[in-house]
């Protein structure tokens, strides 16, 4: 993967986006809307995953916890080989870009007949595809193989199928295109700055992504790219976890990202904020601009819902990934170990 094709995946987000938002509401909407009628009928929903798919399906978690329905994200493997016996009631969800992972592959076998499976990828020819009860096809452009497009085109299927459960569903079209326009700008600025990470992103430090609520999907996934893109050691957590102990690593060459979007605990997102400026740390943070003055570096996105925030917060992390790997001089987005497609569970191919 080249960094200029890399580059083409990140522009491109708002295109596939439009994508997804036209299959969603054109051929995939008889299956959006099976689906939810599905989840509304059970007790419990069982969400997983690997990587990036798994991070993707965070925001719907919350939204679904606040209608009430127990929901759950657990990741593919730990629940093939640990877990899967406590869900034998849920309705599963299952996320995978290719649709073909080998703990997706073993997990369809796993959980047999005895629960009902949604099964959402953007390859309507996988196995996943063809073994769900429901298929939901996300329609996003494709990747080489960093997930950048499908990503937030993940994010924004399974919110879609979030509003198919509280009757929001054909309303939330004109909602979601008005979005994109903002994208898109939003895409364009963060590309136009790339040098602008450069003061953050120098030295050896981990980089600390740090948040709450659906933004948790945000710092996993950003750590993933930090991981993927510039191979830099990177902890996504949760921000009152980090406050729990982590934050006594804190110095003068600490980097941390925090995100703070609109929502109920914005001020404590920038409370810490605050404190690991004034403990000495470096520190961007990723949202809405700032009704007050905060003596740290910015990165604005447009204010949206809590739960549509991950698809517009991931943008300047992807671009910071990016600027990180040019500086250290790695060619962004190639692998060195790990196949596009994971296919076994004990190897690496080659190993």
């Amino acid at each position: 993967m080249t960094a200029s094709r890399l580059i083409q995946n990140i522009k491109a987000q708002a295109d596939s986006l439009a994508c997804v938002l036209q299959y969603q509401y054109g051929p995939g909407a008889p299956s959006i809307v099976q689906a939810g009628t599905l989840m509304r009928s059970c007790r419990r929903v069982l969400i997983t995953g690997m990587g990036a798919s798994m991070f993707a399906a965070i925001p719907l978690k919350y939204f679904l916890c606040s209608l009430g329905i127990d929901t759950v994200v657990v990741e593919a493997g730990e629940l093939l080989h640990y877990l899967h016996e406590a869900y034998k009631d849920a309705v599963v969800i299952i996320v995978s870009r290719s649709g073909e992972s080998i703990e997706v592959a073993k997990l369809l076998d796993v959980l047999g007949s005895r629960r009902k499976i949604i099964g959402v990828t953007n390859d309507p020819a996988s196995l996943l595809a063809k073994k769900a009860d429901i298929s939901l096809h996300v329609g996003s452009l494709p990747d080489e193989m960093v997930a950048i497009q499908t990503y937030t085109g993940t994010l924004l299927a399974l919110h879609i199928l979030g509003s198919a459960l509280d009757d929001s569903f054909e309303k939330s079209k004109d909602e979601i295109a008005g979005y994109l326009p903002k994208l898109s700008r939003l895409i364009s600025a963060s590309l136009d700055n790339l040098q602008g990470w450069d003061n953050f992103l120098e030295g050896q430090s981990p980089v600390h992504l740090l948040a709450r609520g659906p933004s948790n999907s945000s710092a996993l996934e950003g750590a993933l790219l930090f991981n993927e893109i510039a191979k830099h050691p990177s902890v996504g957590m949760p921000i009152a976890s980090f406050r729990h102990g982590a934050v006594e690593l804190v110095d003068r060459n600490f980097r941390g990202m925090v995100f703070a979007p609109k929502g109920r605990t914005r001020e404590l997102n920038l409370a810490l904020a605050r404190d690991l400026v004034h403990f000495g740390g470096q520190v961007r943070v990723i949202g809405p601009s700032p009704e007050n003055d905060l003596e740290t570096g910015w990165h604005e996105v447009p204010a949206t819902p809590e739960t549509v925030a991950p698809l517009f917060e991931i943008v300047p992390v992807q671009v910071a990934a990016l600027r990180l790997a040019q500086l250290r001089g790695i060619v962004p987005g190639t692998f060195r170990y790990a196949p596009q497609v994971a296919i076994d569970e004990a190897s690496f191919a080659g190993s």
